[in-house]
């Protein structure tokens, strides 16, 4: 579960308590917690909830942050990635992953952070925040995503969103219903509740595999095998590999050749009976 929020260091405490309440449920349900690794703000009580859970967490981060491969520039206020990561007690405990990304901007981090995820849920935050949570809105209304996108909406954080895609909605700016683009839950926990429905509801039941039969299969060889040679108008023809039907480019021609041989060969043995039933 992709989560984004704040880094600020003053984020109010109403929005890091429902940010370490997120982390922390996400680790109790044993789903895996990914975000910006930041180490404040709702990142930082976030990492700290599903810390405090035992969860397995995965933090994103940018290599503009990171001086001489561990430690971490000072020359970005708020930056660097929370102690989970960094704190040697923590490497025989639960799973903790730092990834670093690349780039000349923060699209190579984005990228990062949605890769395999399943769901996504917003905390209050700013512009970076915002930034990240209308990328993937946008995927969504023209098709590219699919991820059920929730926001936190404490103390009417994201009304105001709510309100906007309502109105483009109303002006005819967007396709989709408001609803279908973004969701809004007041607590962490109501989120996290209503991404666990929505993923569940996306899972398709496995389809059966078809059995295979020997017997008719080994009958039906012979006939299906086409001679050899290649005479045009190919069309497709299949057989079994490693007991999985496989479709191939194949002749119509050497199959009615086949199919014409074999009349003519029926048509001489009932000539040649009829012949001898005579005399």
């Amino acid at each position: 579960v992709v989560c984004y929020g704040s880094s600020s260091s003053k984020t109010p405490e109403k929005y890091l308590m429902e940010a370490r309440a997120l982390g922390y449920i996400l680790a109790l349900r044993g789903h895996v917690c990914v975000n910006g690794a930041g180490s404040f703000g709702c990142m930082a009580a976030m990492n700290a909830g599903a810390a405090s859970g035992n969860g397995h967490i995965v933090g994103v981060i940018h290599e503009m942050w990171v001086v001489d491969g561990s430690d971490w520039s000072a020359n970005v206020v708020d930056a660097g990635a929370h102690d989970v990561f960094t704190n040697p007690a923590d490497r025989d405990g639960p799973i903790r992953e730092l990834l670093v990304a690349g780039g000349d901007d923060l699209q190579e981090r984005k990228k990062l952070l949605v890769k395999d995820a399943d769901a996504l849920i917003v905390l209050p935050g700013g512009p970076g925040t915002w930034d990240e949570l209308w990328e993937m809105a946008c995927a969504r209304q023209i098709g590219l995503s699919n991820l059920p996108i929730v926001c936190v909406n404490a103390d009417g954080y994201y009304e105001s969103f709510r309100e906007m895609l309502d109105r483009a909605y109303k002006d005819e700016l967007i396709k989709l219903k408001p609803h279908e683009i973004l969701h809004f839950e007041p607590t962490a926990e109501a989120a996290i509740k209503w991404i666990e429905l929505q993923t569940s509801q996306q899972q398709q039941p496995a389809v059966p595999k078809l059995k295979r039969r020997e017997s008719i299969l080994s009958r039906s060889a012979s006939f299906m095998a086409p001679p050899v040679g290649n005479w045009g108008f190919n069309s497709t023809k299949t057989r079994w590999k490693n007991g999985r039907l496989i479709l191939e480019e194949a002749s119509w021609a050497r199959w009615v050749l086949t199919f014409a041989a074999g009349i003519a060969v029926g048509a001489l043995a009932v000539g040649q009976s009829s012949r001898t039933k005579s005399s």
